[in-house]
């Protein structure tokens, strides 16, 4: 599905908006509820929820809203859907880091064909467009400000990242780091939270991110649309691309590479 450049800079509006009434929470009150998966949740992932939920609709009346923080759909007869993460990141958000992100991902045909992710700490944006991908800067309008093609990179030993909250913790590190490093060729280790780990691939900055476990689709596919058009691509431990909209929105273990 193409999406036209004047309604891909509403998009990314919408998510500069969702990231400004984060940020209004994060610096004021954060309150947290627990779900029946066992994560948390925050005012903030439900107040961007709405934001995004709303303006999307306004701009794709026709296209159902699958999220995070929303009840889900049958989707056996939609080949087109969108995919929102309202708040990437929930654990490092709590734990107000910084390492948190807005997702939000169009789907066509199993396949992530759009995708943005926003950084509101920073007010760094990730997006793609016309099958490539770009980095840029928001300003307090949400006006794109230094824009940037980018692309993955290719080196003899890879830089890997893996995630803060998940696969190594901080008594963990020094015993699997070494085994890790060596497995997937690597001499340098990266963490970070939330889909920033696609984006740091997509840019060239780490080559490769191994995801052991489930993850939800969400989490994904903004993410691997933003790195599937700078160059890279994400695949199942059996070298099978990702697909999406299955039944239960679960992802198995993947491999995240430039």
């Amino acid at each position: 599905m193409f999406i036209e450049e004047k309604k891909i800079d509403e998009l990314i509006k919408i998510s500069h908006s969702a990231g400004k009434e984060i940020l209004r929470i994060y610096n004021t009150k954060i309150t947290k509820k627990i779900k029946k998966d066992r994560s948390p949740v925050t005012n903030a992932d439900i107040a961007a929820n709405k934001i995004i939920c709303r303006e999307i609709q306004k701009l794709y009346p026709e296209i159902p809203i699958i999220s995070e923080e929303s009840k889900k759909i049958d989707l056996r007869k939609r080949k087109t859907f969108w995919l929102i993460d309202p708040l990437d990141g929930t654990k490092e958000f709590l734990k107000r880091n910084g390492e948190f992100t807005v997702n939000i991902a169009l789907i066509s045909n199993k396949k992530p064909v759009f995708g943005i992710i926003y950084m509101p700490i920073n007010s760094i944006i990730y997006f793609t467009k016309n099958k490539k991908s770009y980095s840029g800067k928001l300003k307090s309008n949400g006006i794109l400000s230094k824009i940037k093609l980018i692309k993955t990179k290719k080196r003899k030993r890879n830089v890997m990242v893996v995630s803060r909250s998940h696969n190594l913790k901080k008594s963990e590190i020094k015993k699997k780091k070494v085994a890790f490093l060596n497995k997937f060729n690597s001499n340098k280790l990266i963490q970070s939270g939330s889909s920033i780990k696609f984006c740091l691939i997509a840019s060239g900055v780490a080559n490769i991110y191994p995801r052991y476990g489930t993850t939800m689709e969400w989490d994904t596919a903004a993410g691997d649309a933003i790195l599937r058009n700078a160059g890279g691509r994400v695949v199942n431990l059996d070298r099978r691309t990702i697909k999406y909209g299955k039944k239960d929105f679960k992802n198995k273990s993947f491999i995240a590479k430039g």
